[in-house]
């Protein structure tokens, strides 16, 4: 009986020492610098942004690999919709909500995502055999699609990464923080041109003319048009100018047309040494305050 009871004591022992050395592996844990954008959602250019990743792992013995193959994959946020699959949202959620992908080889190509073919696939690599700690990084890419009609105001949104070893086990997950800031503004789609007064000496009616103007602003934003001069002299020719909507305006976010109107009264002289007179042109500034 005491014989039978050592045998057991040492194959006790024995798988004791199996089950703590099986215990030893190499851990893995995926970090990202995430991605913030300024946004202008006036600029016709989509807004690309670059960001990075790192996968740091730790051998627990000199004995586990050198070498860690692992996929990473990202989903599709807080606030996903497809398409576009990402959307980061501003304070109150609601419809205020702007769109983004992210992408592994170049901004607008080779999306990632939460598939094996849209991952990002590589590799660990400690070097040496005494080497306890490496890491591997990689960029991402960010585009935020141009011409968006949302607010001014910073949207957000999380994505989680998923980190899987070579047979498709996760090991760890990590977020990615995302911030666009969409800044208030606004452009001329279309500036105005020059206002030319076709006018004969005397003639019997006011001659008029014009030229259009378009603006686009953030959408929300009050702006105010504004000339520097409503008026001038030309050849001895009085003229005016007057803006076809000189109040205040809410912009909504899609372009806005106005123009501006110019005039000179009937029955005037003018000055003119010849048949034909051809004045040099005065110059007057149009103001979009906001």
């Amino acid at each position: 009986m005491s014989a039978s009871y050592a045998l057991r004591s040492v194959l006790i022992a024995l798988l004791c020492i199996c089950a703590l050395r099986a215990q030893a592996a190499i851990t893995c844990q995926v970090t990202s610098t995430g991605f913030t954008a300024v946004y202008s959602e006036t600029i016709a250019t989509a807004n690309d942004t670059t960001g990075s990743y790192t996968v740091t792992c730790t051998r627990g013995l000199t004995s586990d690999p050198i070498t860690f193959a692992y996929t990473l994959r990202a989903n599709d946020g807080l606030n996903a919709n497809a398409p576009p699959t990402n959307r980061a949202a501003a304070t109150g959620g609601g419809a205020n909500r702007i769109n983004y992908e992210l992408y592994r080889t170049a901004a607008g190509t080779g999306p990632w995502n939460n598939t094996t073919a849209t991952a990002f696939a590589g590799t660990v690599n400690f070097g040496t055999t005494t080497t306890m700690s490496a890491s591997d990084s990689k960029p991402f890419y960010a585009r935020i699609p141009a011409l968006q009609n949302v607010k001014a105001a910073t949207f957000t949104d999380t994505v989680t990464m998923s980190l899987l070893n070579s047979v498709g086990t996760t090991v760890d997950t990590g977020t990615l923080a995302v911030s666009i800031i969409n800044t208030t503004s606004c452009q001329f789609t279309t500036p105005p041109s020059t206002i030319t007064f076709n006018y004969t000496s005397f003639q019997t009616t006011a001659a008029t003319a014009n030229t259009p103007y378009i603006v686009r602003c953030t959408t929300g934003v009050s702006y105010t048009p504004s000339l520097s001069a409503t008026g001038g002299t030309l050849l001895n020719l009085t003229y005016t100018l007057a803006l076809s909507n000189p109040a205040t305006v809410t912009a909504n976010g899609l372009p806005q047309a106005y123009t501006i109107n110019g005039s000179i009264a009937a029955g005037l002289a003018g000055t003119c040494s010849s048949a034909t007179c051809t004045s040099l042109p005065q110059s007057r500034t149009l103001t979009i305050t906001y």
